[in-house]
Parts: C-alpha cells; sequence; structure tokens
C-alpha cells in the first residue's frame, strides 16, 4: 500500500481544495484502508467502522476548502477520523446509558411498589382469578402494576390492539360479575 509523500501531498491537497473529485479519488484509494483499521482497532465492529470510514471522506469533500496547506492532508484525515471516532463513543455511550436507564424504568413499572398497597375486595379477586391465564396477566400489568399498552405488548410478545382487547374483555367481565353479586346481595336474584 502507498503512502502520501510530502512532496506529492501538496498538489493533491490543493487539487482537492479545488474539486478535483480525481484527486480525492486517489487519496480514497490510498487511505481507505489505513482509515478502516484505524477506526476497527477501535470500535471492533466492521459495519460501524466501514460507516465511520465512508463520513470520514464524505466530511473531507464537504469540508475540502477548509484544509491547510500547512499541514500534511494524511494528518488532517486522522484528525477528521479522530473526531468522527469521539463523536460516536459519545453517542453509544449515551445510547448505552439511555438504555440502561430505559430497561430500569421498565423494570420499576413492573414490580409493585411497596410503598403502594391495593385493597381489593375478595368478590373482585375471585373475579379476577376466573379469567384466563393471559387475560388475567395483562390485566394484573395494567391495572396494579401501572403498564402501558405498549409495555405489555413488548413484554408479552404481542400487538397492542390485542393487550387493548384482552383489558376491554377482562373489565368487561369483572363488570359482570360485579353486577351479578350486586344483584345476589341486594336480593334481586334467587
Amino acid at each position: 500500500m502507498k503512502n502520501l509523500s510530502q512532496a506529492a501531498d501538496l498538489p493533491k491537497l490543493i487539487s482537492i481544495k479545488d474539486g478535483d473529485h480525481a484527486a480525492f479519488l486517489e487519496v480514497y484509494n490510498i487511505l481507505h484502508i489505513k482509515i478502516f483499521r484505524f477506526f476497527l482497532k477501535r470500535v471492533h465492529l466492521p459495519d460501524n467502522a466501514k460507516d465511520l470510514t465512508q463520513q470520514c471522506f464524505i466530511r473531507l469533500w464537504q469540508f475540502r476548502q477548509t484544509l491547510s496547506e500547512e499541514h500534511p492532508l494524511e494528518k488532517q484525515i486522522f484528525i477528521i477520523a479522530r473526531s468522527l471516532l469521539i463523536n460516536h463513543i459519545k453517542k453509544e455511550t449515551t445510547r448505552r446509558r439511555l438504555q440502561l436507564v430505559h430497561d430500569q424504568t421498565l423494570e420499576e413499572k413492573i414490580q409493585p411498589s411497596p410503598a403502594i398497597h391495593f385493597e381489593v375486595s375478595s368478590e373482585v379477586s375471585a373475579a379476577i382469578d376466573t379469567l384466563p391465564p393471559v387475560r388475567k396477566k395483562i390485566l394484573m400489568l395494567k391495572a396494579f402494576y401501572g403498564c402501558s399498552n405498549k409495555e405489555i405488548a413488548s413484554q408479552m410478545s404481542i400487538s397492542i390492539k390485542t393487550v387493548e382487547d384482552h383489558v376491554s374483555k377482562a373489565f368487561r367481565h369483572i363488570r359482570q360479575i360485579g353486577i351479578t353479586l350486586l344483584l345476589i346481595v341486594l336480593g334481586s336474584l334467587p
């Protein structure tokens, strides 16, 4: 693999600054593998290294007018690469931190809070116990743990519409049992 020499560097740099696409392609062909290896050594994922390499040369072309004639072109390309790497690491760190916070928040929502105690009458408990297992689980996640339909759907690997249907049917079932019990208590039913 060829390296850019100091003597050939300045004319290529000036040509790239002037928008010479052929000079840019020549520099790309000489340095893209070196830049790719730079990224691969640090991110350890070939797809990410490939994307960062591409971004590096795109940025070189976009900001070619700002290239300095006082510094070697290869050094300036590696400065661009280093800047992209720092940005990539910051984004990945932020993404991982947000994912961790999201996962912890979801775990907290799914587990009951010890500070909240629900007093459920034995009749309602009995009505809930008569629900099919999936519907019962969905109702418990929704009513007692405060999960959203989207969170329940994600956790149970079902659609949001299915969650909505189960919740609706569960509440309807409990209401029917509650009305029946009320009528029994009031003596309207034998």
